[in-house]
């Protein structure tokens, strides 16, 4: 006997039911079933006879004429254990949480305020009125009394940005400072700035700006200034005085730029503008690169001073600092500097020199 598959190929031994009575068992059988009459099979398997209706998309599989009783049997017992158990899942189910009838947050925001205790007014002191409470709470707090908010303090500050040693590649090295300090409360402060450089290689001469201002906070980031500058410079013992009267603006511009703008008006109505310009570059945490410029324009020839009218020194710096601590930073760094337009013409006809280049060392010092 030899198994064939539907295809009529096969690996195993079968035989083709033949008997009308087994073929009438299996009409029967798929008609009691509902399914759809196709050939169907005989699989010899041991001591067991495997029937294989064809039914879509699945297979059921009979043994022998009691043995599918049985097997018809426990599959409606299992049926009905099933159908029993889940009819019984469903009357133990817990219900699931409904939210219809409760309170939505503006109710429960009411029903709580609703609920609140009345706030009673305080006690007034002895002897006295509500119209004398008042009066009294509005007076000036005596000077025994603490102020609640400490935002008016008093602030001190120095900054002395530079303070170096110039190596000039022709001529003679320098020693150059740029500092400011206030001290004043949050809107309004006293500044003082310096600036200037020495020579002592050679020939004594230098030259130095101090300025002294009131400082008035005007927006977040900048400030207006007023105030007077005394200057001087000096060769080989000729030194030259000169006050002037300060208007300034200094802050802080987009992109971290510290602008400073100064205008000044001397005792002989000279016109002199400054503008500088600065960045803090942060490399690492503690290394910090700082490009800076500095123009000065004037409105006039001043021959005292030679120089002339219209754009007269330039300076083109950068320094590399690190900070051992913010208080304390030594840098280095290269300084350009040159003369534009009748300063230089006046320069060169006196035979100075129109542009610098100097090598810096130095260190800032904060406190």
């Amino acid at each position: 006997m030899r198994i064939f598959n539907s295809s009529g190929k096969g690996r195993r031994p079968q035989r083709r039911i033949s008997n009308a009575k087994g073929r009438r068992r299996e009409v029967e059988w798929c008609d009691s079933m509902g399914l759809a009459r196709r050939p169907n099979y005989i699989e010899c398997f041991p001591s067991i006879l495997h029937l294989r209706a064809f039914a879509p998309s699945r297979f059921i599989s009979l043994g022998s004429n009691e043995g599918s009783k049985r097997r018809r049997v426990g599959f409606f017992a299992a049926a009905l254990v099933m159908g029993i158990a889940a009819a019984a899942m469903g009357q133990t189910a817990p219900a699931l949480p409904n939210t219809v009838n409760r309170p939505d947050h503006v109710q429960s925001e009411l029903s709580s305020v609703a609920t609140t205790a009345p706030v009673e007014p305080p006690e007034l002191p002895d002897g006295m009125t509500l119209e004398q409470v008042l009066d009294h709470s509005a007076r000036t707090p005596p000077p025994s009394y603490p102020n609640p908010i400490h935002d008016d303090e008093l602030y001190a500050f120095t900054l002395i940005k530079q303070l170096e040693y110039r190596a000039k590649d022709h001529g003679h090295d320098q020693l150059g400072w740029n500092a400011y300090g206030f001290i004043g409360y949050d809107l309004d402060k006293f500044w003082w700035k310096s600036e200037g450089d020495v020579s002592f290689d050679g020939i004594s001469k230098g030259e130095s700006e101090n300025d002294f201002l009131y400082s008035r906070l005007i927006t977040p980031y900048w400030n207006a200034q007023i105030g007077f500058q005394y200057a001087n410079d000096w060769k080989s013992g000729d030194y030259n005085d000169r006050f002037s009267g300060v208007l300034a603006l200094e802050g802080l511009a987009p992109g971290m730029f510290e602008v400073e703008t100064s205008l000044y008006v001397s005792q002989d109505a000279d016109i002199e503008l400054q503008i500088e310009a600065e960045v803090d570059l942060r490399l690492t945490q503690r290394l910090v690169l700082q490009p800076r410029t500095e123009l000065r324009l004037y409105a006039q020839d001043i021959a005292e001073r030679n120089v002339g009218a219209g754009l007269g020194r330039t300076d083109l710096e950068m320094r590399l600092r690190y900070e051992i601590r913010r208080e304390i930073a030594p840098y280095v760094g290269i300084r350009y500097s040159f003369l534009s337009g009748e300063t230089a013409d006046i320069a060169a006809r006196a035979g100075d020199p129109v542009d610098e280049f100097f090598v810096i060392l130095g260190v800032r010092l904060a406190f």
